[in-house]
């Protein structure tokens, strides 16, 4: 039973960061002096929106595959961070603390200027995400060759 859930989780990760991956080969940077249409900012809020949801998604992973592996949740998101990066899946506790204030950023800043550099940093970390997705897929192949169903 828990096997089937944090199977659904990752198989739920891997579509989201498929679409993420999708946004970060089309990436332009945002132009600031630019007047841009309804139709070109969808771009834009497609990819602030699959990295919103990449993000949660894999937060909530985290969070399963720690009460699958351990049998307890965490009760700070450092804390499960921590158990993350002793499994080698995350490198820095940080870069996710920051990926999750990015997204509440990108959720609530409208201004030019300002969103420039929040789609700019989207792209950068995305990229790593997506490096870390590969990293979560050997895990995922490790545990299911040690725990076959």
């Amino acid at each position: 039973m828990q096997n089937d859930l944090i199977s659904r989780e990752f198989n739920d990760l891997k579509k989201a960061v498929y679409l993420l991956k999708a946004s970060v080969k089309k990436f332009k940077p945002y132009r600031v002096r630019k007047n841009y249409s309804p139709v070109e900012l969808e771009y834009y809020d497609s990819l602030a929106f699959r990295f919103e949801k990449s993000v949660e998604l894999f937060l909530y992973f985290f969070k399963g595959l720690e009460s699958y592996l351990s049998g307890t949740i965490s009760d700070t998101l450092r804390d499960r961070l921590l158990f993350m990066q002793k499994l080698k899946i995350i490198d820095s506790i940080d870069f996710w603390i920051e990926a999750r204030l990015l997204r509440n950023k990108a959720a609530h800043d409208y201004l030019p200027e300002q969103l420039k550099d929040i789609y700019q940093e989207i792209h950068k970390k995305a990229k790593s995400m997506i490096i870390y997705m590969n990293k979560i897929e050997h895990h995922m192949k490790t545990l299911k060759k040690q725990n076959p169903v």
